[in-house]
């Protein structure tokens, strides 16, 4: 089979995984989203797709559909960071920040907010973190231009005074933030983060995982 990656010395690449009937539970569990994988392959600089010789978990979820919230955040994280990622150069800062985040999500128990968190901090390494601060008069956020603004009109894609004040949580906020969102909020607001994505970033186009996740957090 064909996977996809991110690496730190090469960037994005895609890999033939052979032989999964040996040591089959080990390769599978790297193989599954968000996984933290040691591969070994001879590089070929001339291939798209490279072959890997030995692949092995170094962290994973270790059964993706065990916990329901947890097995929908990972499908949807990993199809954000493919879209994302598509044609990223090696970045370093940018693979130790993907890694870090995935020890911690992997290690924790509560979830509900990881991804927003993850996500919104995920811009500052494409160039469109949010720019500017909420205050009493620069209260609305445009999504398309990625700035606070005072004109609620300032785009078609402006958020209103309330989904403005979320988003601007979230921009100062970590993983270890106590956030008590309400359920609709949190649930405007993930929509936001994907629409934020498609407007920032080219052929972004649809993320077939979100409505799944909005499901999921619907109570």
């Amino acid at each position: 089979m064909i996977t996809a990656g991110y690496t730190r010395k090469h960037g994005v690449m895609s890999f033939i995984v052979r032989g999964l009937g040996k040591k089959r539970g080990n390769k599978l569990s790297a193989l599954e989203p968000l996984s933290v994988v040691d591969i070994t392959f001879h590089f070929r600089e001339k291939y798209d797709v490279q072959t890997a010789k030995e692949i092995n978990a170094k962290l994973s979820s270790g059964g993706l559909f065990y916990d329901p919230i947890k097995g929908s955040i990972q499908l949807f994280l990993a199809e954000m960071l493919y879209k994302s990622l598509r044609e990223e150069a090696p970045d370093e800062d940018l693979f130790d920040y993907i890694t870090s985040s995935l020890q911690y999500f992997h290690s924790g128990t509560d979830h509900t907010y990881f991804h927003l968190i993850f996500l919104i901090r995920l811009t500052k390494f494409f160039g469109f973190f949010p720019k500017g601060d909420l205050d009493e008069h620069m209260c609305f956020f445009d999504l398309q231009n990625g700035v606070f603004t005072s004109d609620e009109n300032s785009s078609l894609h402006t958020l209103d005074r309330m989904d403005s004040q979320g988003f601007s949580i979230l921009i100062h906020a970590d993983y270890s933030s106590n956030l008590e969102f309400q359920g609709d909020l949190r649930r405007r607001l993930l929509k936001s983060l994907v629409d934020y994505y498609r407007l920032q970033l080219e052929g972004f186009g649809e993320v077939k995982s979100l409505p799944v996740l909005m499901e999921v957090f619907s109570d």
